[in-house]
Order: C-alpha cells, then structure tokens, then sequence
C-alpha cells in the first residue's frame, strides 16, 4: 500500500510539474510571439534590418509596388545629411565646397548634404576602416569594396522594402529595365545598394579601337577589314614612314598596357576585355576562355605581332602621360587602349603641329573564323552606394536618392545636364547644352564636375547628354551607327554571396597571377606555344573547376 501511494502521490506530482511547464511554455510563446510583433511592427516598411541573410522582404515583386506619393520638399524643417564618397573629378571643386547643383538639390528637397569626400586614391582605405568600427558611419556611402559582406555583417540596411514603400521613380526604373534591377539583387533576393546606370555611353562612346585615317590615305592603303589584313597594314605603318619625317620612329600600334590586346582578341571570339574570359557558350555553360582553344589561335598571332615588332615596346612598362605622349606626337598608328571620345579630342590637340592627323575610331577586324564582335559594358557601374545602420531617417534618405537618382528632375540636375540658364536651355522641350560646358577651356567633363554634376553619387546617364558632349565631332555618328552593330554583352554583374566571393577569391588568386605571366611569356614567345595544353593542365590542377561552378550558379541566378 505505501509503495502505491508513493506512486500514486509522484504520478500527481508530475502531472502537477507538467502542467505548470504547458503554463510557463504557454506563457513564453505569447510573450515570444507579442515581442515578435513588436519588432515586425518597428521595422515594417523601414528596411532597417540589419541582417544580411534575411530573406523576409515583402513577398509582391518590387516593380509590383506602389509607392506612397511624396512633394517637394521631402522635410518641413531643414534636415542634413552625411555622405562618404569620392572626392570631386574636379579637384578644384571640392564636394565639401556646397556646389552649385548640390545647392539646387537642396532649394528643392530640403536636404543638405554634409559631404565626408576623399582623393580616389585614399578613400577605401578610408572607409573599409570606418566601416570596420562600425560606429559614427555617415548616412550614406560609396561602398569601398563588397557590398555583400557589410550586408552580411549588418552595416548596410536593406533597400528593397524602402524602395517599394518610397521610391515610386527607382520602382518605375526597376520595371522598365529589369537588368538594373537584377545588377543590384543580393544572393538572399534583397536590395542593398543603389549603382550608376551608364550604359548610354557604349552607343555613343565605345570602348573600341582608334586608327590614324591620314596615315592609310599616305601609303594609299585602305582600311583594313580581316586580321590578315591589320597585320599588312600595321607592318606598313612601321617601314613605310607614314608620318614623314624620315625616321623608322613609328609605333604601329599603342597600347598602355596589355589589356588593350584583349580588344584584339574580340577577332577570336573571346570576351576579354570587359569579362575577363567568363563567357556563356550556346547552352548557357560557363566557359574559362583563357584556357578555352581560341586562345591558343589569337596568342600565335599576337606573337606574330610581336616578333614583327609592331606591338608598343612599353605596353608594360609606361602610365597614361607616356601613352598619350605617343597618340599625340605622331608617332601612334593604332591605339586599343581609349574609348572612342577620345580619338577627336587628340586631333584637336595635334592640330597646330600636325594639323593632317586624323585619329578615328574602326571597327575590330574579322577574325580568321568569322568572329567580329565588340563587347558592351554593362548598364550599371560596379560601384554600390548604401545607407548604413546609422542613419536616423532612412525614409526621408530613400525619397532623395529617389528624386536626384530616378526623377526626370533629378536626372538632368544631378547626373547629366545641371542648371537650366547656365549649363542647359531648353530647346523644343529637350535641354541643350550651353557653351559654358560646350566651349569650356577645361573639357566638358570638368566644366560638369565644377557644377557637381555627373559624380560619384547614383546616376542615370541620359543618351541626349553623351550626344551632345561627344558627337559634336565629324564622322562620329556614322562610327557610333556601324561599331554598335558589333556588340555583344559583357557577361552580367552579379553580387556575389560572401562564401562564394572567398572561395573564388582563394580559387583565382593563384591562378590570374600564373594566367598573366604566362600569356605575356607566350606573346613575346618566353615560351613557346607547344606548352600552351601544359599552361592548361596547369591551370585546371589550380581548381578552375571549382572557379567556373561558382560563375555557372551566378550566371543561372542572373538568368533567372
């Protein structure tokens, strides 16, 4: 009996022990579940998450939003900024000095910014050590490197739901260019940051080749049209004296560096120079051209080149003033290392030395299988602008990225044209330039720059504005109509996940260092080209493989 009453007293204890555990787990659930409305509630519709892996945004596609309406101005009372970029093209003009398009921005909107700027070549630096304090960060920021990792790290915010609730201009960019869109998409489907659209340039300055006209028209040579004959031509440039001055002085064909070679290679079906040899074959499988068998084809011609000695001796070896010091001193027939704006505004510069110098842009050659491509640039810079934790009212923040950004206002303003009665008129509803940017002394760039116009702040390049800045020379709409029938796209911009950016960062660092020194050691014939199925191998012992799958999942992602 008392074994039974001890058994039956412990079985009513437990019941009682169980009972109170389902009241405390029921209580802890309400508390759970209360806290976590709380917080749905804080942070609905202000994107200020700071988890990079959070995958919650709001489940109606962002071009699908509808955005509440704003006026100008954005604030009742005058509100600033902070923003960390860099510093001015026109260094004359510091950001920091209020400039007179950052003064209108703020007449409309209310908001003044409070630059935090710095020379090009500091700024990173700068801002990767500010960012890893992660303290005291500005509103805004050009983002020094990967935007994934301060994602990941929660020193970013997440845009997208920003966007979708403020931004009724970027969601009508979004849905009428989705592939702005998709360059901005983090691995985890969220915005982050914003880029510069600027692909209204490849229509009208192209990252092309420039050859000297006059020079064909002395040796009664025509333009070349198949890689044989670019190679003819150039040897002629090099013993025939085509600039006349009695000495073997020419260098058939300049290049800063050996990049510019890359555009040659467009001959050969590979993407080169703005892909760096990631490519899409037919089916959509990732390809490592610079082991890919074209590669063997276009490294024995560009050998050839160099054994004729019609490559820059100094392609290696020289910065920008020496190279442009060749373009401009009659001694260049061929550069491969500008964009094509270029090539008029070396003509006015040899004009009263040599006048009969005409630099025009062609275009690539035929290759010796059909190719002839030029490759595109993509539409979105690979700089990334994000607002950071610390900002107060990433609210107000999102509707003035979205006005000087996206707005038809706001374009013209901030990223093309700047003030109406100065740099602009308009001219039948379209703004033209005024001789204050067109006739500057200084260029038209700096004459932008000095306004603050067109700078390193999200922008969207309107066509109308490279027209009017680079076709104002002859013969360049007719270059710009036959070479932009050549393009091909570069391969996408895709935000790499943080893993996938340090594996392939570990994959490729020992495998571009051994990739650049051989190809320069096979052009200059170092080696031979009988090696060039041992450079794979080598290459492909590396860990290639593990390198391309990582592209293939970013490409298929893209594709999407």
């Amino acid at each position: 009996m008392r074994n039974l009453t001890t058994t039956n007293s412990s079985v009513e204890n437990l019941s009682k022990i169980q009972g109170r555990r389902k009241e405390f787990l029921v209580a802890i659930l309400a508390i759970m579940l209360s806290f976590s409305l709380i917080l749905i509630g804080c942070n609905s519709g202000t994107g200020n998450s700071t988890d990079g892996n959070d995958d919650g945004a709001n489940s109606i596609p962002l071009e699908d939003r509808v955005a509440e309406a704003y006026e100008l101005p954005l604030v009742s009372e005058p509100l600033s900024i902070t923003f960390a970029t860099v510093e001015n093209a026109d260094i004359s003009n510091s950001y920091n000095e209020n400039l007179p398009a950052f003064q209108e921005l703020e007449k409309r909107t209310g908001i003044h910014v409070n630059f935090e700027a710095a020379p090009a070549d500091q700024y990173n630096t700068t801002m990767q050590t500010r960012l890893a304090a992660a303290k005291d960060l500005p509103d805004l920021i050009r983002v020094p490197d990967d935007p994934i990792r301060y994602a990941t790290g929660g020193v970013i915010i997440p845009i997208d739901d920003l966007i979708g609730d403020y931004a009724p201009n970027i969601i009508s960019l979004f849905k009428e260019r989705p592939e702005v869109k998709k360059a901005m998409v983090a691995p985890n489907g969220r915005i982050y940051t914003l880029s510069a659209v600027v692909d209204a340039r490849s229509m009208v300055n192209l990252n092309g080749i420039g050859m000297r006209k006059d020079w064909l028209e002395t040796l009664n040579l025509k333009e070349p049209d198949t890689i044989d004959e670019w190679y003819d031509v150039l040897v002629a440039f090099k013993d025939g004296d085509p600039n006349g001055n009695g000495k073997k002085d020419e260098i058939p064909l300049l290049a800063m560096n050996i990049n510019g070679l890359y555009k040659i290679a467009w001959s050969y079906g590979l993407h080169l120079a703005l892909s760096d040899g990631w490519y899409p074959d037919e089916n959509g499988d990732i390809v490592y051209e610079w082991i890919d068998p074209k590669m063997k084809e276009w490294l024995q011609e560009m050998n050839k080149w160099y054994e004729a000695g019609i490559l820059d001796p100094d392609m290696d070896i020289q910065n920008r003033d020496k190279f442009t010091a060749k373009a401009i001193g009659d001694v260049g027939g061929v550069s491969v290392s500008d964009m094509t704006m270029q090539f008029p505004q070396w003509n006015e510069r040899m004009i009263n030395d040599f006048p009969h110098a005409r630099w025009e842009g062609i275009v690539p050659p035929e290759g010796p299988n059909g190719h002839r491509m030029m490759e595109q640039e993509q539409p979105t810079e690979n700089i990334h602008y994000a607002i950071t934790k610390d900002c107060e009212n990433p609210k107000v923040l999102i509707q003035w990225l979205d006005y000087m950004f996206a707005s038809e206002e706001g374009e013209i303003l901030m990223g093309n044209f700047g003030l109406e009665g100065l740099s602009y008129e308009m001219v039948d509803g379209e703004p033209q330039f005024t001789d204050y940017i067109l006739k500057s002394e200084f260029g038209s760039g700096i004459a932008q720059a000095s306004l603050g116009v067109n700078g390193s702040f999200p922008r969207i390049l309107m066509r109308e504005m490279i027209e009017q800045r680079f076709l104002q020379y002859d013969g360049e709409v007719a270059q710009s109509n036959i070479a932009t029938k050549y393009y091909v796209s570069s391969f996408p911009r895709v935000l790499a996940s943080k893993e996938e950016s340090d594996s392939f960062t570990g994959i490729m660092a020992d495998i571009t260092t051994y990739k650049d020194e051989m190809i320069i050691k096979f052009i200059q014939g170092i080696e031979s080209l009988d090696k060039f199925d041992e450079y794979v191998k080598s290459i492909e012992g590396l860990g290639i493989e593990d390198a391309i799958k990582i592209k293939q999942d970013q490409y298929d992602r893209y594709m999407k």
